[in-house]
């Protein structure tokens, strides 16, 4: 007996987009960049504080404006392999800075731009486009942390890094057909 196709309005194109296909760019000042492989990526959010005021004549309610923005942590996490050593050489250059030591040149600077591109899925070419892309302005190292060491157990080491930066810009793809997100400015 045949199948009949059912008539739908979803398709691939009208999904949300799926959380697990990203990449992460770092960009030093120095014009270079570095393409990482992350497991998770956390903490992209903004909170503004809301400052209430009173004004005259309006006695009952307060009026309510947009005081400071402030940026929560991110917070990625990657599997330890031979030979990967940017996080901890990004560490470093902040160790350089705040000592004033070293063989720092001049102009370097340890804030770096830090791009997150969500890819697109289901993968059907072999370049991939971009559906979403944020870009984490003048991002530095606060935290990097590893795993426990167990001889008894069978897991992975894992580093995680904690970023602090001074704001984020959001781009996505602006229609279903559309091939890629824009580059934020």
């Amino acid at each position: 007996m045949p199948v009949t196709q059912v008539p739908t309005l979803a398709t691939i194109a009208t999904d949300p987009l799926r959380n697990f296909k990203f990449q992460v760019v770092i960009t030093p000042g120095n014009g270079s960049s570095l393409t990482l492989g992350f497991m998770n990526v956390q903490g992209l959010n903004v909170q503004i504080d809301v400052i209430a005021y009173r004004e005259g004549g309006f006695n009952t309610t307060t009026q309510k404006m947009p005081g400071q923005a402030d940026f929560a942590p991110i917070v990625m996490s990657h599997g330890v392999a031979v030979g990967s050593q940017e996080d901890i050489a990004w560490l470093q250059q902040l160790f350089i800075v705040m000592q004033g030591s070293g063989t720092q040149t001049p102009g370097t600077n340890f804030r770096d731009t830090v791009d997150i591109k969500v890819l697109d899925h289901p993968v059907t070419s072999a370049s991939v486009p971009i559906k979403a892309w944020f870009r984490v302005y003048n991002a530095w190292p606060t935290a990097v942390s590893w795993s426990d060491l167990d001889a008894g157990a069978n897991a992975l080491l894992i580093s995680q890094m904690s970023l602090a930066h001074e704001g984020f810009s959001v781009t996505v793809a602006p229609a279903v057909g559309a091939s890629e997100a824009a580059t934020p400015r």
